[in-house]
């Protein structure tokens, strides 16, 4: 008899184990696909990417990834952009970071290296001039945080 419970107990694991193998799958599916407007905005964005950083044909299939993946981790924010607004900042914030070091990652030439270094430190001069400029004006911390949120290039 424990012998058939201890047969029982095993099947029903192994059953139950194969069928959330197969719900994980399907769940998984629609996250990867691109809308037909974010695929053109991607694609847009790409282009002048590959011509920036003279992006060889390999180069420019990955940098089309990184940017569809940079639409759809936004569009899964706009839920909470008014409900929760500081959580919406963090994110975004994790969202070009994560951006910028995929690109970081596919450059591979000293040219295109050094090319993206200077936009980085473009970027951070932006903000740090637009930070005091708010901060002079006696703007709240969080109009500051959207402003640099605003500045952001890639």
């Amino acid at each position: 008899m424990k012998q058939y419970l201890i047969l029982l107990t095993f099947l029903s694991a192994f059953a139950f184990g194969a069928t959330a193998q197969n719900k994980s799958k399907d769940s998984a599916a629609p996250k990867n696909l691109v809308s037909t407007s974010d695929a053109a905005i991607a694609r847009e964005a790409t282009d002048k990417l590959t011509a920036k950083y003279q992006l060889s044909p390999e180069q420019s299939k990955t940098m089309f990834d990184i940017q569809a993946r940079k639409l759809r981790n936004i569009a899964q924010l706009e839920p909470i952009k008014q409900s929760d607004p500081a959580t919406y900042r963090g994110k975004m914030q994790s969202i070009q970071k994560g951006t910028l070091n995929s690109i970081e990652r596919l450059l591979t030439t000293p040219a295109q290296k050094d090319l993206f270094q200077q936009n980085k430190v473009d970027i951070r001069t932006r903000q740090a001039d637009k930070r005091k400029e708010l901060t002079i004006q006696g703007a709240s911390k969080e109009a500051i945080e959207d402003a640099m949120l605003e500045i952001y290039s890639e």
